[in-house]
């Protein structure tokens, strides 16, 4: 089934503090925090909500730019699924950036800055990247 709306990403100075207070908080129950690496570089810890979609995604502020200790903690972008990545970035001017590239180059997972959207960044995942994804989120 495609779900364009998956995620909705918040971030957080301290993950595993934001995850045991969403738990005590909301009720809302998260998978273990993971590490990766990015296109930047930088290393990102993060956990997704058990319950979705949308599923809540805690990430941890890292770096410079928009994962940075510098942006405020809360609400950082939501993540959509999008048949193409390319074409998407092509219409906004390569104004993203790149958080995981194809194996030839392409990416497929960006994140627009905040005014491109009234405030809002937007995670696009390539279609079969985000199916994919919430297979395994549905599968947990």
């Amino acid at each position: 089934m495609y779900e364009p709306l998956f995620h909705v990403g918040i971030l957080v100075r301290d993950v595993e503090a934001a995850r045991a207070d969403f738990t005590a908080k909301l009720g809302t129950e998260f998978e273990p925090v993971h590490s990766q690496e990015i296109a930047t570089g930088e290393t990102t810890r993060f956990c997704y909500s058990l319950q979705g979609p949308p599923y809540l995604e805690l990430v941890e502020m890292t770096g410079t730019g928009s994962w940075s200790p510098e942006q405020p903690e809360g609400f950082h972008h939501i993540g959509l699924s999008d048949p193409s990545v390319p074409a998407r970035c092509a219409a906004l001017g390569d104004q993203v950036d790149l958080i995981a590239p194809g194996p030839d180059g392409s990416p497929l997972v960006v994140l627009t800055p905040a005014e491109a959207l009234h405030g809002v960044r937007v995670e696009y995942f390539d279609a079969k990247v985000a199916a994919g994804f919430l297979g395994y989120l549905r599968g947990r």
